[in-house]
């Protein structure tokens, strides 16, 4: 395979469509007794927002074609994986939460089948550890998220998570959803869901990988300065007209996003038009439980690995009068912004702006048709 070919492959715009089959695909793939992936690990030459293309390594579903899958898990299942190392150095698969040694060391140019049990339901990250965090900040990371069509709380709607892990304040919640002043409309529905996974390039450390160095990031001051930030592996124009990275919807329809931070550089997600209901934080061992305090946030951190899912709910925006709503004068689609509140990110290349992590989100309309 030529340059030309790698970067084609490693074009993240052009693998929107293969994105969201995957999705499909391996959710598909979770109904059955067991389940079953496969992933190989590559090395790619990836284009960024402003044209530079960057030698990367991704995690690469063999039948779509998809660079670093979402992988969608029933809780509690035996779980093969096929992992196929295609590059030049031993790598090591691990899952946040799980010690790093969990998993064999993969030589190069091997493959191995590993097995076992998936996590309790929640959002994961996938990641490969033989150097640190360096195949991880180079592209090797995904989101595992696992789920139980059971998982509902003791009135009977559906919420994301299992019933042990369900505070009283989640409960209240997922229960209030349609039913209460603050919150019009329906129940959330399972599968009304996204992810936002969020990383960045030091475009100096990718050219060590291409030389096969042996890569330090200790520390980090000195050895990792990020000039690229994505999220689900897009930057600014892109990333905001990114089918899987958008969220919409109509007033009264709250929309579950997983946000996790695959890179070492913290985050501080920012949404204008809803506050956002923060669900879920990560314990110190990093695990993954639920909220016991649920408030309204419009900026939340996210430090290396850690996952936090949030409650988009949809509702009318605070900043438009109740006089005035539904707004008269300007029709619908409304587009409201998300973007990082660490400002570098909104940059690119060391200053092109507003080509870093930033996104928006539609709120369609009052009522879905035939709603």
């Amino acid at each position: 395979m030529d340059r030309r070919e790698f970067i084609g492959y490693g074009s993240a715009a052009a693998l929107t469509a293969a994105f969201v089959k995957t999705q499909v695909g391996q959710e598909a793939e979770a109904q059955v007794a067991g389940q079953h992936f496969e992933l190989h690990m590559e090395e790619i030459y990836e284009e960024l927002i402003d044209g530079e293309v960057v030698f990367a390594l991704a995690f690469r579903d063999p039948v779509t074609r998809a660079l670093r899958p979402p992988l969608k898990m029933r809780q509690a299942t035996t779980t093969t994986m096929k992992l196929v190392n295609k590059t030049r150095k031993a790598r090591r698969f691990a899952i946040t939460g799980w010690p790093n040694t969990k998993f064999p060391v993969i030589p190069a140019g091997q493959s191995a089948t590993i097995s076992f049990t998936a996590p309790p339901a929640g959002t994961y990250i996938y990641h490969e550890v033989s150097e640190g965090s360096a195949g991880r900040v180079l592209g090797l990371h995904g989101v595992i998220t696992t789920w139980h069509a059971g998982n509902k709380t003791p009135a009977g709607n559906a919420t994301p998570y299992n019933k042990n892990d369900l505070t009283p304040e989640l409960i209240a919640l997922f229960d209030a959803f349609g039913t209460h002043g603050d919150f019009p409309g329906g129940k959330w529905q399972p599968g009304r869901e996204i992810i936002w996974l969020m990383s960045q390039v030091d475009p100096v450390v990718n050219q060590a990988a291409e030389r096969n160095e042996l890569i330090d990031l200790n520390p980090l001051v000195y050895n990792f300065r990020p000039r690229y930030f994505t999220l689900n592996g897009l930057s600014g124009y892109d990333a905001a007209h990114d089918e899987a990275t958008v969220p919409k919807g109509y007033i009264g329809e709250p929309m579950l996003i997983r946000t996790a931070n695959a890179g070492i550089a913290a985050h501080a997600p920012h949404i204008h038009g809803n506050h956002i209901l923060r669900l879920t934080e990560n314990s110190a061992d990093g695990k993954f439980k639920g909220c016991d305090n649920v408030y309204e946030l419009d900026t939340w951190c996210l430090k290396a690995l850690e996952r936090v899912d949030v409650m988009l709910p949809f509702k009318k925006p605070d900043e438009i009068p109740h006089e005035v709503w539904p707004p008269r004068q300007e029709p619908f689609p409304l587009l409201y912004p998300m973007h990082c509140h660490c400002e570098m990110s909104q940059t690119a290349g060391g200053g092109n702006y507003p080509q870093g992590l930033v996104t928006h989100w539609e709120l369609l309309g009052m009522q879905r048709a035939g709603a």
